[in-house]
């Protein structure tokens, strides 16, 4: 009995002390990606003084239904890419890209290969709930895709779920991304405010976003 116990305290002792640092280690991580989320600028700080919202609300989600250019008409704020593309990162935003996480090859090109070109991509906007939308690609007429988002009406905008994601295999495939994204309409047109704060690390490569936008995409005419 007294060597079990002479032997038993210790163990005792090391168990405690290794669930101790992997529950410290835990909650550090916690509060490091916590703290890298709201890092992120918050919406309610943005938008466009000279394109005032029209309050939209969850009792009639159709009033944000329409089609719309891909391509915005406006739009101020700040964006950083590492590393730089040599391109105004600015001016590569789109509706698309800042309402769903991963947009698909028919982005871009057709079926034979041919470059889509902006002024042909238009974004149709559709709830089916107050808590739903359908987003779909078109090219002129013609549907490339399309994809549902989620969210919640408040303050006079719809603000989609945030894309938040963590990847922990490090050394391997390290990084994390946080995107917030909010729907509004001024006039007939279409506007987007949009905060991102994404960085990614792989064997020996990688890159980052961050920053915000404010931009108006214009409605197409019936």
């Amino acid at each position: 009995m007294i060597l079990l116990f002479v032997f038993y305290r210790p163990w005792c002792v090391r168990s405690k002390l290794k669930y101790f640092f992997v529950y410290m280690k835990s909650i550090s991580y916690f509060f490091f990606f916590l703290t890298i989320f709201f890092s992120c600028k918050s919406l309610s700080s943005l938008g466009l003084r000279d394109h005032p919202v029209v309050p939209v609300h969850k009792e009639n989600p159709g009033e944000l239904n329409g089609l719309y250019s891909n391509k915005h008409d406006t739009i101020c704020g700040k964006l950083r890419h590492i590393p730089s593309s040599g391109h105004n990162e600015l001016e590569k935003s789109t509706a698309l890209t800042q309402l769903i996480m991963i947009v698909p090859d028919k982005f871009y090109r057709d079926e034979s290969g041919e470059i889509i070109k902006e002024e042909d991509k238009w974004i149709k906007l559709e709830f089916s709930s107050k808590n739903k939308a359908s987003i779909g690609l078109y090219r002129n007429e013609t549907l490339m895709f399309s994809k549902t988002i989620h969210g919640k009406f408040r303050s006079n905008y719809f603000y989609l779920r945030p894309k938040a994601f963590v990847l922990p295999f490090v050394p391997l495939l390290f990084g994390y991304n946080f995107e917030r994204a909010r729907i509004g309409k001024s006039g007939n047109n279409l506007i987007i405010d949009y905060s991102v704060n994404r960085w990614g690390f792989a064997l020996v490569a990688g890159g980052s976003d961050k920053g915000y936008t404010s931009s108006v995409y214009k409605s197409k005419a019936k």
